[in-house]
């Protein structure tokens, strides 16, 4: 059969941002690499976020998507305790965003200790070449 076409995903300012957000954070606390990727196939479309930071804390990732300030104390030297802080509002806000456009995500960490993020569409919720639903326009 013919190869699979790029799906063609409608300008989102949810997924923009919610991506960007989550890209920030990875940088923020990487030490040298963020990695972005994305894949698709014909049922599902992917991008993955993994940093070469401190990962997320086992605490934190029982609490991923609470939103809660990030646990940085104040006069606490940086980068003390920089897994513990790995996430926080910015990440709440983020993956709601993303949810309301139908993605899945997935918090852990890498063999090597990076944290990892991965956000997942079923690919007929955001081709723009499917006939499936996306978001509804405010009022519809």
């Amino acid at each position: 059969g013919k190869p699979l076409e790029e799906p063609q995903v409608r300008r989102s300012p949810e997924i923009i941002h919610g991506i960007g957000n989550l890209i920030q954070n990875a940088i923020h606390f990487a030490q040298h690499e963020v990695e972005v990727t994305t894949s698709w196939n014909a049922d599902k479309v992917s991008v993955d976020i993994a940093d070469d930071g401190p990962g997320f804390a086992q605490s934190v990732l029982a609490r991923i998507g609470e939103p809660y300030i990030s646990a940085r104390q104040v006069g606490t030297p940086y980068p003390a305790q920089v897994g513990a802080q790995h996430m926080g509002l910015g990440i709440f806000i983020a993956q709601t965003l993303l949810e309301r456009t139908g993605a899945q995500l997935t918090f852990d960490n890498l063999s090597d200790g990076g944290a990892h993020i991965g956000i997942e569409w079923r690919r007929r919720q955001l081709d723009a070449n499917e006939p499936g639903l996306f978001l509804r326009e405010a009022g519809e």
